[in-house]
């Protein structure tokens, strides 16, 4: 079965090659660009070392014709075919390509999208006051563009800093807050502001938690690599509804931490990015492991994994975000770890794919070192050292 699925890839693979070989001028019809999207999204499926770098380039050319093409609002098939392409750069861009040219062209692709004319309905909404409008879920996806670019940004921007000298770093600092503001901009959505999917297996509110895991996990990942971001917020007073209230009245003011370098996560920070990965995993956990939203989880998953650690020896206090306010009760990482085990098992069972296994791989790598002791180590920097670079979704 494995060989004949290779085989029928692989006849795929040259059939879009064949096809772009055929263009002229402008004309990339949807058919192309959405089998453009699917040999990418689906490279990793049976080698799962396969990260569809040849298709990641191919296709950014692709969509620039595609969308030069259409000069008229995007039909909804049109912005299903967008959807799914940002939502595939979303996830190469914390594997594959240059990080470089993939965070500029993340930027471009942003801008563009912004000032795009799209439906986001099956039917013709062009005739209903914007207050009334309502979307549809994307049927791969099911959250926006906005998010999946923002995210997209943060892998690429992330492994741009693991990768670069120190050189970059004005640069790279002054692109990470305005991610951070993105991210904690992003408005909320209420299940009012969706048709129902009429999908047995995913309820629209499924679809906002694994939205809000992917939104704090790429709060987590530039955080976890930007921990000076955290520092800037200390200076920024919480909304009086977010004000985080102690326990007791009588209950001690923490102690103000020594200034540390630039690029340190200090003890409150580090239990903060704990709080943080332990309430994205439990917002997945509140997720029917039958839910359609399962194969969109493993990003998310990957990001706070990899965050389960013990607490700071030297403080039980945890950093309080003005704007995001964590309310997790102590829990033990190995409780946690074990939780991402079975899921993932249960997952790979499920679906079959190398990708899953190699998630749980990288999670238990990541755990081994950081278990051994010392500084707490990026799950990037292990993927890019021992080779273990997949698609994450």
């Amino acid at each position: 079965m494995r060989v004949k699925a290779l085989s029928l890839q692989s006849e795929a693979f040259s059939a879009v090659r064949d096809e772009i070989s055929k263009l002229q001028g402008f004309n990339v019809s949807d058919e192309l660009m959405l089998s453009s999207i699917i040999a990418g999204l689906t490279s990793a499926w049976y080698d799962v070392n396969d990260i569809g770098l040849s298709h990641v380039f191919g296709s950014q050319v692709l969509l620039s014709l595609w969308l030069m093409s259409r000069t008229e609002r995007l039909k909804y098939q049109q912005t299903f075919i967008l959807g799914a392409y940002i939502y595939w750069f979303m996830i190469s861009s914390f594997a594959a390509g240059d990080s470089w040219q993939s965070f500029h062209y993340q930027e471009a692709l942003q801008k563009t999208v912004k000032n795009l004319d799209m439906s986001h309905d099956i039917v013709d909404d062009t005739d209903v006051p914007e207050e009334q409008k309502k979307v549809y879920p994307h049927p791969l996806t099911g959250f926006s563009n906005d998010l999946c670019l923002t995210i997209g940004k943060v892998g690429s921007l992330c492994r741009l800093h693991h990768n670069s000298a120190g050189d970059l770093r004005g640069f790279l600092e002054g692109k990470a807050q305005v991610i951070e503001g993105e991210l904690l901009e992003l408005k909320d959505f209420s299940r009012s502001n969706f048709h129902d999917p009429q999908d047995p297996n995913t309820s629209v509110g499924e679809i906002l938690s694994v939205r809000e895991a992917y939104r704090c996990s790429g709060l987590l990942q530039l955080y976890a690599t930007f921990p000076h971001l955290l520092g800037k917020q200390e200076h920024i007073p919480p909304p009086p509804s977010q004000e985080i209230s102690t326990d007791s009245p009588t209950s001690p003011e923490p102690q103000a931490e020594h200034p540390l370098p630039q690029g340190t996560i200090s003890p409150t920070q580090h239990n903060f990015l704990r709080a943080l990965s332990i309430h994205i995993l439990s917002i997945l956990a509140t997720i029917p492991s039958t839910s359609g939203t399962r194969v969109l989880q493993g990003l998310p998953v990957i990001i706070a994994a990899t965050w389960l650690v013990d607490p700071h020896p030297s403080t039980p206090d945890t950093f309080q975000h003005p704007r995001l306010p964590i309310e997790e009760p102590p829990s033990p990482k190995e409780l946690w770890r074990e939780k991402v085990r079975e899921g993932l098992r249960a997952h790979n069972e499920n679906v079959g794919l190398q990708q899953v296994s190699r998630v749980l791989d990288i999670v238990e790598e990541v755990w081994r070192i950081d278990d051994a002791g010392g500084e707490k180590c990026a799950w990037m920097v292990v993927v890019a050292s021992k080779g273990l670079q997949t698609l994450y979704g």
